[in-house]
């Protein structure tokens, strides 16, 4: 079989399966992140809320307690 595409072939082969993303509300919009045993791990904002991006936590790779953004 011949796959015409500007993709790379290993991103069109199977890849292995990455752990599923949570969003979660806070007050001025979405975080999304996954559980650790640690706590919830930030990956991204969502926000319409310029000064939410300015927050030290909420930068991407931090980690939140459990009960923070429920």
């Amino acid at each position: 079989m011949v796959i015409h595409s500007i993709t790379p072939p290993e991103m069109l082969m199977e890849q292995s399966a990455q752990p599923s993303l949570e969003t979660r509300p806070v007050n001025g919009g979405y975080l999304e992140g996954r559980r650790t045993p640690g706590g919830f791990q930030m990956t991204r904002i969502w926000s319409t809320d310029p000064a939410m991006y300015l927050k030290k936590e909420y930068t991407p790779g931090s980690i939140l307690p459990e009960q923070m953004g429920k």
